[in-house]
């Protein structure tokens, strides 16, 4: 989650998020592997001070930037 919650992944634990945050259309959702080394690590850290959606601004920035390079 971007807020750094880390639960099981089990039925349970996924209805709960699915009706926590209001979801109705499963098709909604999209599912994003990624793989966090150092650089990666030092963003969330400097992320950390002043965001509060932290995964989606490094990681979806990094995307957004990765497009902009080629």
């Amino acid at each position: 989650m971007d807020d750094l919650t880390v639960t099981p992944m089990s039925t349970i634990s996924s209805i709960t998020m699915l009706h926590k945050f209001n979801i109705k259309q499963l098709d909604a959702l999209e599912e994003k592997v990624v793989n966090v080394g150092t650089t990666e690590g030092v963003e969330i850290l400097k992320a950390s001070l002043w965001s509060e959606t932290l995964l989606t601004d490094v990681f979806l920035a990094q995307k957004a930037r990765k497009k902009c390079s080629r």
